[in-house]
């Protein structure tokens, strides 16, 4: 007993002498500022809301359009058109025929530069979705656009939430910079329009 009551001491003034251990600071070193984003900052809140937190402010520093680039809507044929005016840079339309299913049309209107297919990804809003997207080259083999045909679905439905929110939407085809637009009520319009009922 004498030799596991010495014993016992002893190893509590180890441990307590390994927690008092202080490991040197750097004269350089600066305090954490106060608008850090994500778990860094955070106290009282779960991963998922960091994340969301820290996608809501990078998704505001997106940069703006400009130079008269807005969204317009042309209701002849229920288009969202997004670029200056007479010159869309994208459009989302609403084709729903007298017969068969509506389906939403999107066109970059940006000539193809190589292959045939690609994948036309939105993501704005904590939301991200894709349709595949196809080349269409001019008659005369000079320029052309890239354009999409999906009908209402769980895909198109996912792209229309990309424009739910109050922020950008970055609409990207695959080896192309991506276009950035505000999320307006000209394309939840259009989603609207074929994605009732």
């Amino acid at each position: 007993m004498s030799r596991v009551s010495t014993i016992v001491p002893v190893a509590l003034l180890l441990s307590l002498m390994a927690c008092s251990k202080t490991d040197p600071v750097d004269n350089e070193a600066v305090a954490p500022g106060d608008l850090l984003i994500g778990d860094a900052s955070a106290t009282g809140l779960a991963a998922p809301a960091n994340a969301a937190m820290a996608e809501a402010v990078q998704q505001a520093a997106l940069p703006t359009p400009s130079g008269g680039l807005a969204w317009s809507y042309r209701q002849q044929d229920n288009s969202a058109l997004f670029g200056p005016p007479n010159s869309p840079a994208f459009s989302i339309q609403c084709q729903k025929p007298k017969e068969g299913e509506a389906q939403l049309i999107f066109v970059r209107y940006l000539p193809p530069t190589g292959g045939a297919q690609g994948t036309l990804s939105f993501t704005g809003n904590g939301k991200a979705a894709s349709v595949p997207i196809a080349a269409v080259i001019n008659p005369d083999g000079v320029g052309g656009q890239w354009r999409a045909a999906a009908p209402p679905n769980d895909s198109t439905r996912d792209i229309g939430e990309t424009f739910g929110g109050p922020g950008s939407v970055e609409i990207s085809i695959t080896g192309t910079a991506p276009l950035v637009v505000p999320s307006s009520e000209e394309p939840r319009r259009v989603f609207a329009a074929c994605l009732a009922g």
